[in-house]
């Protein structure tokens, strides 16, 4: 009978650990769309940096260069 009741109490105590698998399963999708979201959007600043680095500065004008 001892045993009989450890073995109940085991199986009541692993139910809850298999209701929670699920849930871990959509936070690791929920988690790796967000990682692909902010790799998406560092690549998209990366490019940005590129195409505006790329550009030579304006010189900028001194109406007096030649006077001096």
């Amino acid at each position: 009978m001892r045993a009989l009741a450890i073995a109940a109490i085991i199986a009541s105590l692993a139910v809850p650990a298999f209701a929670q698998d699920p849930n871990k399963e959509a936070q690791s999708k929920a988690e790796e769309q967000k990682r692909k979201e902010a790799d998406e959007i560092e690549k998209a600043y990366k490019d940005a940096v590129k195409r505006s680095s790329r550009e030579q500065p304006v010189k900028k004008a001194d109406p007096w260069g030649n006077m001096r």
